[in-house]
């Protein structure tokens, strides 16, 4: 439930994606791509909060990083919702708040990587997100109709306080202390690392294409904003259950054949969504294509916890290829403006390919492990 909790601080910023970047275009006299840099700060600083983990992991205890990091977020909130008229100090106060939202991932994410069963306590943690989104998207909206940009903030800050609470309610076991007590090493910066990462920071980002565009692909085929939302929202909702199959099939069958699967069921759903003829046809693609998101996620988490004994390398992870939310809205704005809307699903399938390409060295076995297996098969 903490690692649940730090994961939903992410979300809650995507949940306000949507609604501030509207209400602050009719608040301010800023243009569109201001309000967008501004929705978009805080996975930024999500993203930069990993150079605390690979620099050297805090070793303080989780409950003490949630008092600092997520007390500090509930304050950087609240002067959001009071000062965002002034662009620059609302994009620093965002950039921070992401910050400290990358770093509790980062030290939630630690803990679970080396927990007893980390696969399909990510998927748990992603299925929660996801699930607590729907909520917040609700609440978002009623906060900004009632109290405008400064109620949405407000919202943030009150739920940034219930997340940073239940973080600081868990207190670690002297086994999962020891992670933090151990003398920190140089990290192995070696090739499966590096693929690991970039192949997810590169398939979030791919995956996440066609969604900053989803409405539009649905006017083109007569589909209103009301029918459109509802129907995808509660297919969001559903596609909270593919995070806990990602979890199960990663520990029942290995992360390499999962993966690619969801990277080839990725590319077809978004091409179907791209060239539907129709509403079904429209929604029948989305399955697919949200569903692979959801349910890779906690497979990359997993197989980043995989890469050291202490967790570091799932620390590291965590927030980078979370980031991928911030890329996607940023890439899919200038593939369409070159060469529009069609344009998506040739740039998500070839985003897919190059994941592909990067899924066996990232899910290549160390020597050791390769001895491991093998002893373990003999005795078998």
């Amino acid at each position: 439930m903490a690692g649940a909790a730090a994961f939903g601080m992410s979300t809650l910023f995507s949940a306000l994606k949507p609604v501030l970047v509207t209400r602050l275009l009719e608040e301010t006299s800023w243009g569109a791509a201001m309000a967008g840099v501004v929705v978009a700060a805080p996975f930024l600083g999500i993203a930069l909060s990993s150079l605390l983990f690979f620099v050297r992991p805090p070793r303080s205890s989780l409950r003490r990083l949630a008092l600092v990091f997520g007390g500090t977020l509930v304050l950087l909130e609240l002067l959001s919702a009071y000062l965002f008229e002034h662009q620059m100090l609302l994009l620093s106060l965002q950039f921070v708040a992401g910050f400290c939202v990358g770093a509790l991932m980062s030290a939630t994410s630690r803990l679970v990587a080396v927990s007893d069963a980390p696969d399909e306590s990510f998927g748990f943690i992603d299925m929660s997100a996801v699930a607590l989104m729907s909520a917040m998207v609700a609440g978002a909206g009623l906060a900004v109709a009632a109290a405008g940009v400064m109620g949405g903030y407000g919202f943030a800050a009150i739920v940034a306080l219930i997340y940073a609470l239940a973080i600081a309610s868990y207190r670690e076991s002297p086994a999962l202390m020891a992670h933090h007590d151990h003398k920190p090493e140089p990290l192995d910066v070696s090739v499966k690392p590096v693929a690991v990462v970039s192949m997810g920071i590169l398939f979030v980002t791919c995956s996440g294409l066609g969604f900053a565009f989803m409405f539009s692909f649905a006017a083109r085929l007569g589909m209103g904003y009301e029918q459109a939302g509802s129907q995808i929202g509660v297919l969001l909702l559903l596609s909270a259950l593919a995070c806990q199959l990602g979890g199960w099939c990663s520990g029942r069958f290995g992360p390499r054949y999962p993966l690619l699967a969801a990277f080839i069921a990725c590319a077809a759903g978004w091409w179907i969504v791209v060239h539907a003829q129709s509403p079904e046809a429209f929604i029948l693609g989305l399955v697919p294509a949200v569903f692979a998101l959801q349910f890779n996620f906690p497979i990359l988490l997993a197989l980043a916890g995989s890469l050291d004994d202490h967790g570091r390398w799932a620390g590291i992870a965590a927030p980078l290829i979370t980031s991928g939310f911030a890329w996607a809205a940023i890439v899919a704005g200038q593939v369409v403006q070159l060469q529009g809307l069609d344009a998506l699903a040739t740039a998500t399938a070839t985003g897919m390919v190059f994941c592909a390409a990067l899924l066996w060295p990232a899910t290549a076995l160390s020597d050791d492990k390769r001895l491991q297996v093998a002893v373990a098969n003999q005795s078998d």
